[in-house]
């Protein structure tokens, strides 16, 4: 697999974990009030981080060297992504921010962690599928 697919195969991960994590919130955005979101911001990153780790670890296979560095690289720009964008439209609707810089930081550190996870349970998911 040359590098143009393995960017690909990069790009495809992080755009389904960060439309996901868009559209969780913008559904939650209709029936529950800002505050509550931000209470909740932290849980959808995480579960869309697990499954970006494990969707890109799924794709790849083994054509990444460094796997761990590749999940938890995958979980942070995913957090920078949902971050950015939740920002620009909470500020055009509402005219208020969501995620502050210390919100950042919590949810950088939960979106590496979970996509590290997510990695490795596809990594054990598919060395035992491969035994059968």
């Amino acid at each position: 697999m040359n590098n143009y697919d393995l960017l690909l195969k990069f790009i495809y991960s992080m755009f389904i974990g960060v439309f996901g994590s868009i559209l969780i919130v913008m559904f939650f955005t209709g029936v529950m009030s800002m505050g509550t979101i931000e209470k909740l911001l932290p849980f959808i990153i995480g579960f869309n981080a697990a499954l970006t780790g494990f969707n890109l670890m799924t794709r790849t296979k083994d054509s990444l060297k460094y796997k761990w560095l590749w999940s938890l690289l995958s979980g942070i720009i995913l957090v920078v992504g949902v971050t950015l964008i939740l920002n620009i439209a909470f500020y055009y609707l509402s005219g208020d921010y969501i995620v502050f810089m210390t919100d950042f930081f919590i949810l950088a550190v939960t979106g590496g962690v979970f996509s590290w996870l997510g990695a490795i349970l596809a990594i054990k998911y598919y060395n035992l599928d491969t035994v059968k």
